[in-house]
C-alpha cells in the first residue's frame, strides 16, 4: 500500500484532476469527493468531480454540490486530465460508463476504506480500519496541512462519516471516528442540520415505494434472516426514482431478532443489484464475494444477471447453506 507522503507528491506535481466514485452515489462518495476537490482547489489544482449518475437529491445542500457532473450531459478528454483519483470503490468497473474515460488516464490514485478492494491503481491507499473514505481524507489533511480544513471541507467530511456509520450505529465505529467528527464539528459545521437535510427529506413517492416494498418483505422459517423486492414496475407505479430506494433495507433491519436482511432491486440496466447487511457476526461482505461482490462485514452488496426469481432463489437457499455451515 502506498503512504500519504506518494500521494502527496502526485497531487503537488500535477494540476488537473478528475475525481469519481462508485455508482449509485451515497454519502461517502459524495462526500469524500467534495471535500478531495476543495483540497485540491485550495492548493490551487484544477479538479473536477464526474460520476455516471446524478447527484442525488438529499446531497444537494452539500457545498459545491453545483459542480458535480454527470455523465449524461458531459464529455471529458482523457488527454487534459494528469490524474484520476477514484474514492470509496473497491473495483474500478463499479464507477460505472465513466470507467471508459478513467482507464485512458495516465495516473490513477485509489482511495477506499473496504477490505475486498482490488488495489487497481497506481497509487493506493486502502485502510479497512477507517469507517469511510470521509475519516481518512480527514486524515490525509492533518498529513498535508491541518489549515487546509474549513467548513465546506468539515460539512462534506461530517456526512461522509455519519452516512456510512449509519449515524455512529455500525460496527465500524472506532473511538478514532469520534474523535474526527468531534473536531469536525469545530469548524462551524451543523450537524444537526446536516442530518436533517439527509434523514428527514422523505418524498411522497419515495414513501409510496417504501410502502410498496414493505408489502414484499419475508422472513425465513428460522426468523434469521429477512428479504425484500423491488421491481422496475414498482418504481413505475409509484413513479419514484431509483435513488429513493437508498434506506428501504435499513428498515428491514430493524427487525427484531433478524441478524440479516437483503433486498433484491432490478436496475435500469436490466440487472439485480442485491443489498445485504447484516446486525451480528455474519460476515455479508464474505458472503457477496460467492457473487463477486464486496463491502464490509456488516454491510455488502453485488449486481447479477439473470431473472429476478432466479437470482433470489440461488443467493437464498446459498445463504441458508451457509448460516448451516457457520452454526455447526
Amino acid at each position: 500500500m502506498n503512504n500519504f507522503e506518494e500521494i502527496t507528491k502526485v497531487v503537488q506535481t500535477n494540476n488537473n484532476f478528475l475525481i469519481t466514485s462508485h455508482m449509485n452515489l451515497d454519502g461517502d462518495g459524495i462526500g469524500s469527493e467534495l471535500a478531495f476537490y476543495f483540497i485540491l482547489k485550495k492548493l490551487n489544482k484544477n479538479p473536477i468531480i464526474l460520476n455516471q449518475d446524478r447527484l442525488p437529491k438529499i446531497y444537494d445542500f452539500l457545498p459545491g454540490s453545483n459542480k458535480v457532473r454527470h455523465l449524461e450531459d458531459n464529455c471529458i478528454d482523457p488527454k487534459s486530465i494528469d490524474v484520476g483519483i477514484v474514492l470509496d470503490c473497491s473495483n474500478i468497473k463499479r464507477i460505472g460508463k465513466t470507467y471508459e474515460i478513467f482507464k485512458n488516464i495516465k495516473t490513477i490514485i485509489n482511495i477506499d476504506h473496504h477490505n475486498s478492494n482490488e488495489n487497481y491503481g497506481d497509487l493506493n491507499y486502502i485502510d479497512s480500519s477507517a469507517s469511510s473514505v470521509g475519516e481518512i481524507i480527514y486524515e490525509f489533511i492533518n498529513f498535508i496541512d491541518s489549515d487546509l480544513l474549513d467548513d465546506k471541507i468539515s460539512t462534506s467530511l461530517y456526512t461522509a462519516i455519519i452516512t456510512d456509520t449509519g449515524s455512529f450505529r455500525y460496527s465500524n465505529v472506532s473511538s478514532k471516528t469520534f474523535k474526527v467528527a468531534a473536531d469536525l464539528t469545530s469548524y462551524k459545521i451543523k450537524p444537526h442540520l446536516i442530518a436533517d437535510n439527509i434523514y428527514n427529506r422523505n418524498t411522497y413517492t419515495g414513501l409510496k415505494l417504501l410502502g410498496k416494498a414493505l408489502l414484499t418483505l419475508e422472513v425465513d422459517s428460522s426468523n434469521y434472516f429477512s428479504w425484500l423486492t423491488i421491481t422496475r414496475k414498482m418504481l413505475n407505479e409509484t413513479k419514484a426514482k431509483d435513488e429513493e430506494i437508498e434506506g428501504i433495507i435499513d428498515i428491514a433491519t430493524t427487525l427484531n431478532n433478524i441478524e440479516i436482511s437483503i433486498l433484491f432491486r432490478e436496475t435500469k440496466e436490466n440487472k439485480i443489484k442485491v443489498s445485504f447487511r447484516s446486525k451480528g457476526n455474519f460476515n455479508v461482505n464474505k458472503f457477496a464475494g460467492k457473487f463477486k461482490g464486496g463491502g464490509h462485514p456488516n454491510a455488502a452488496g453485488c449486481l447479477c444477471s439473470g431473472r429476478l426469481d432466479e437470482i433470489k432463489e440461488k443467493i437464498l437457499s446459498e445463504l441458508i447453506k451457509e448460516i448451516k455451515y457457520c452454526k455447526e
